[in-house]
């Protein structure tokens, strides 16, 4: 049940068709990686009202990250990302249970991690652990919410294999890595937010809009494409699923 306070907080939502804040309330959702796509997705998935939040990463914020990353502010410099998340969280929305993993996820630590949540959110930077959360989606059949970005372009998908393709079935681990990818703020956040907006289309028990597909941003341009993406009968991660 909503108490007086959540009823008043989410009462301009509830007034969209089709709403059942309630369904927000019971949703447990894991965003790995607190850079600036996570910023963007843990901020507005604790805002709309998702009852259990699991934040997850190792960093420490740096005043490189500021220029993205509007979890944090020079107060935060040098203190750990989880903690100074979770208070910013806690003072957008005390009614959300928000559970901090002070931890990069690797192939030892992830099961542990992941274990309960229902959603999997990537907020990350780099590949190898973008392939250890799709590995946990598959063989937990929970979804896994993709974004990235690089420079002005980002991309974001929803998959959810057996139905849909997986990660795997995009790109494959040997794929090139650069070292520093280069963002500007608005980038992320575009993309944190349409991350946010398809798993709060899930909780509530609707299609998300890039299920199996790929959303493809160029922040220059100011274009959108969308592609399906389709099932590799031959990839090494979810051709048996």
């Amino acid at each position: 049940m909503l108490s007086k306070e959540e009823k008043e907080r989410y009462s301009r939502q509830v007034l969209v068709s089709g709403w059942n804040q309630e369904k927000l309330k019971q949703a447990n959702v894991i965003v790995v990686g607190l850079g600036g796509l996570g910023s963007a997705s843990a901020l507005y998935l604790a805002a709309a009202g998702i009852g259990r939040l699991h934040i997850c990463d190792g960093d420490r914020v740096e005043r490189s990250d500021l220029n993205r990353q509007v979890l944090y502010s020079e107060s935060s410099l040098g203190l750990p990302k989880v903690e100074e998340a979770s208070r910013r969280i806690a003072a957008l929305n005390p009614s959300v249970d928000v559970i901090g993993h002070n931890a990069y996820v690797d192939s030892q630590n992830a099961p542990e991690i992941i274990a309960g949540c229902q959603i999997i959110v990537d907020g990350l930077d780099s590949l190898d652990p973008r392939f250890i959360l799709n590995q946990e989606s598959v063989r937990r059949g929970i979804p896994y919410v993709y974004g990235a970005v690089h420079g002005w372009q980002g991309y974001a998908g929803f998959f959810h294999p057996p139905q849909t393709a997986c990660l795997a079935c995009l790109m494959r681990p040997d794929v090139f890595r650069p070292d520093r990818v280069p963002v500007w703020g608005v980038t992320p956040g575009a993309i944190g937010l349409i991350q946010a907006g398809e798993v709060v289309k899930w909780a509530l028990g609707l299609t998300p809009s890039l299920l199996g597909r790929l959303l493809i941003y160029d922040g220059s341009s100011l274009s959108f494409e969308i592609i399906s993406v389709e099932k590799d009968p031959a990839c090494p991660v979810c051709s048996r699923s």
